[in-house]
């Protein structure tokens, strides 16, 4: 499966839990914690991909969450 098929499969399934649970509304502003690992990144790519696509207008806020791992640098994501 090709990445871009990938993204489509998961904007297309984002897309139909915001609808079926009626989880984002017209001005909403969306806090997304991301972590620097991959689930957290790619919710927010994905949210805005929805958010870029949507009828109706919200904000996003990426907030770099620093769980204090060894080693780990969060610089990129600040």
């Amino acid at each position: 499966m090709s990445d871009e098929t990938l993204e489509k499969r998961l904007l297309h399934k984002v897309g139909r839990a915001v609808a079926e649970w009626n989880l984002i509304s017209e001005g909403d502003r969306i806090l997304v914690a991301v972590s620097g690992g991959k689930d957290s990144y790619s919710l927010l790519v994905l949210l805005d991909a929805l958010r870029r696509r949507a009828p109706i207008s919200f904000e996003l806020v990426a907030w770099h969450l620093d769980q204090k791992q060894p080693g780990y640098d969060g610089a990129q994501l600040r």
